[in-house]
């Protein structure tokens, strides 16, 4: 009992004096707390070697944790514990003889720890000795490995290269089903006396683990479907990459809102890993509204309306209607994935269009399907047949036209942002045609290319974009309105209105023509904040004979918004052949 309250007695003067000491340091301001007053720190300074030496040594020490009034009797320890760092630092990178010199100095504000050091001779990489042995033997990624590696023979020893090329042999084996691996030499020998050293990294691979099956859980969809989105057989040997791949591949289907890939390593069976896949559907229907407004054809309002899964052979379909002063329509297309569903499908459309411009009127029906194809390399190609019936006016010409028309169009693009890029591309070209003997009223085969590239120059882009056209037809008068070639407006030649350039009538009416070919050159450089400048050029022309050819030219600045919706560009354009002195153009979308 005496010895309990001896204790107690002991504990409470000692909370006392711990209160009473905090009580004089926060009513003495300049006990303890001079770093917090001055914001003084410790400083370092480090003199000689080489900067990566310097960097190294400045990186493995912090004196800012320690005190601005750091007691004197503590400075041997701390200078210690710094000169300790350092020589560790410089090791790291090879130097294991420094002479290092270190001097602690006092001011009234704090203090601090100047070093001078002479690194001495570094120790060079004598030997290189790493083995794979085992199933992994002649594994491309273990290749890799030995042939990629930043150690060398002759090299100075750098401790961070061992550590990366151990720590790269671990997950090389990791990612590629090499699970018994057992690196069971991992050692790093250094001869003093002679400054060489000897790396020294054994693996035994023990056997390559393959891909097991793949149990989907999800209960909307066939499961022979989804089968096809998996990029590997059963049986073939593990990697971690075509997991990764699997998971891309459902994420990019649009079919999941939620994607969850494992493998399950410890229900291998024998060397088969099985793959769990647990999946949760999207909303099934989507609805879209969108505004917007162009100087071509006005306000517009659309209207889009898809249906993700159809049923459990992934169809689904897409209806849209938009409206707008000079163009309304409505489309339905009804999409079936094909053997790979994320490269290839089918198209199924019908789609309705009346445009009403200055130079012509267009009401037009199409039905007809498509083949698209997510070839290599980027490239996407459509095989495309549709049917479409046309009633048009263009000046004082009017007709009716029915086309059978089988075209083939192959693009690509490329960009670094998918709305305002700094570097980036995109190429497209379509070859279609009909056959008057076929279904049509009228014979003509007609080529339509089109490109666009994007290049940062300084703080500025550099926009330069092509289209031409070739049509190969008796008359022209025998196309209907939306197969012949206009140009003038936002995307065209500015300074010009919608349509406005091409070849005219006795009327002074643009009918359209054959021929066409339109360039553009634009500088764009930043102002302020989201905002930027852009200065243009634009030229080209339509005709019905290449003979006839003779390029109108606009030219203008504008203003450029990156919006959160996207860019919005306003422009003011002057065309020298234009009937208006400058017109105003508004657009908004991506650049590519």
């Amino acid at each position: 009992m005496a010895q309990r309250s001896a204790l107690a007695t002991y504990q409470s003067l000692r909370e006392a004096l711990g209160a009473f000491a905090m009580a004089l340091c926060l009513a003495l301001p300049g006990i303890g707390t001079a770093s917090a007053d001055n914001g003084a720190s410790p400083g370092l300074q480090v003199e000689g070697g080489t900067s990566t030496q310097r960097d190294n040594i400045r990186n493995s020490i912090n004196l800012a944790r320690q005190p601005c009034d750091l007691p004197t009797f503590r400075e041997r320890r701390v200078l210690r514990d710094t000169e300790q760092r350092a020589a560790n630092a410089l090791r790291a990178i090879g130097y294991y003889d420094p002479e290092l010199a270190l001097d602690f100095e006092r001011d009234e504000d704090c203090w601090s720890i100047h070093i001078t050091l002479e690194p001495g001779p570094p120790t060079t990489v004598e030997q290189v000795d790493v083995q794979i042995t085992g199933a992994g033997v002649g594994d491309l990624g273990f290749e890799a490995v030995l042939s990629q590696t930043t150690i060398r023979e002759g090299d100075t020893l750098r401790h961070d290269h061992y550590e990366a090329l151990r720590n790269r042999m671990t997950r090389i084996a990791a990612d590629r089903g090499y699970f018994d691996a057992d690196l069971h030499t991992r050692r790093m020998e250094v001869d003093r006396d002679a400054r060489t050293s000897t790396v020294r990294l054994h693996m035994e691979t023990g056997e390559r683990y393959r891909m097991g099956r793949v149990h989907i859980e999800q209960e909307f969809l066939s499961d022979a479907f989804v089968q096809r989105l998996i990029p590997f057989e059963e049986g073939d040997p593990y990697s971690s990459a075509q997991i990764i791949a699997l998971q891309r591949n459902l994420n990019d289907s649009g079919y999941f809102g939620g994607v969850r890939v494992r493998p399950e390593r410890e229900a291998a069976d024998g060397l088969n890993v099985p793959i769990r896949a647990e999946l949760e559907p999207r909303k099934r229907h989507s609805y879209e509204a969108g505004i917007g407004y162009s100087t071509d054809i006005g306000p517009r309002v659309r209207l889009r309306y898809e249906h993700r899964y159809a049923n459990q052979l992934g169809h689904r379909y897409q209806a849209e209607i938009e409206a707008s002063p000079v163009r309304s329509g409505v489309g339905y297309n009804y999409e079936i994935p094909l053997r790979d569903p994320l490269r290839e499908r089918l198209n199924l459309f019908t789609t309705y269009r009346t445009e009403t411009t200055d130079t012509q009127e267009s009401d037009r029906f199409q039905i007809g399907a498509n083949r698209v194809l997510q070839r290599s390399g980027g490239w996407q190609t459509t095989e495309g047949l549709r049917y479409e019936y046309e009633d048009y006016t263009a000046g004082d010409d009017s007709g009716r036209s029915r086309l059978l028309i089988p075209s083939y169009r192959i693009s690509r693009m490329d960009a670094d942002d998918p709305m305002t890029p700094r570097r980036g591309y995109r190429f497209e070209t379509t070859v279609q045609g009909a056959q008057e003997a076929i279904l049509s009223s009228t014979s003509f085969a007609q080529i339509l290319a089109s490109g666009k590239v994007v290049r940062g120059i300084g703080t500025g882009r550099v926009l330069a974009r092509l289209e031409a056209g070739f049509t190969e037809v008796d008359s022209v008068q025998d196309l209907p309105t939306s197969l012949r070639f206009y140009a003038g407006g936002d995307a065209s030649i500015r300074g010009y209105g919608y349509q406005r350039v091409g070849p005219r009538n006795e009327d002074g009416d643009v009918t359209g023509g054959r021929h066409k070919v339109v360039g553009s050159l634009e500088y764009d450089y930043p102002v302020v904040g989201n905002w930027s400048a852009a200065a243009f050029v634009d030229a080209g022309n339509v005709v019905n004979e290449w003979d006839e050819f003779d390029p109108v030219y606009g030219v203008g600045f504008g203003v450029r918004w990156r919006s959160p919706v996207g860019p919005i560009r306003v422009d003011l354009a002057h065309g020298p052949d234009s009937d208006d002195d400058f017109r105003i153009h508004f657009s908004m979308g991506p650049d590519l």
